[in-house]
């Protein structure tokens, strides 16, 4: 499959997180990467541990791992059965659905962004809306 545009629109990215078709590890991966502004690598390395020290992720993601990580108390977060998440694995896995891993980044802080704006106040708006139009 052609890797799409750096863009995953929101739409898309609930529906990959919810194909249970994708490995776990890889959805774990692409909703942190959506979530945080952590780098792939920086994630790839995180042991197990890490997730109470570092605060990684929202309660969607906190749910996500508590899955993946079942009973283990040690070891790599991101792990594939008893194995790390390759780099390899993570690119390979996201360029079969037609995009670049990075875009889960990128597209995650887009998003953020974008719902972070301030509503525009009274005196940003256009002078020619009527002036009945309720607030808020």
């Amino acid at each position: 499959m052609a890797i799409s545009a750096e863009n995953i629109t929101l739409d898309r990215f609930e529906r990959l997180l919810a194909d249970e078709s994708v490995p776990l590890v890889h959805r774990a991966l692409w909703l942190l990467l959506w979530e945080s502004d952590m780098r792939v690598l920086d994630l790839l390395a995180l042991d197990v541990a890490d997730v109470d020290r570092a605060g990684v992720g929202g309660e969607r993601a906190t749910a996500l791992l508590t899955r993946l990580i079942g009973d283990r108390t040690t070891g790599p977060l991101l792990a594939n059965g008893p194995r790390v998440l390759t780099w390899d694995q993570a690119v390979r896995t996201a360029r079969s659905l037609g995009h670049a891993v990075h875009a889960f980044r990128t597209s995650g802080r887009r998003h953020r962004h974008a719902t972070d704006a301030p509503a525009p106040a009274p005196a940003d708006l256009p002078a020619d809306l009527p002036a009945d139009l309720p607030a808020g």
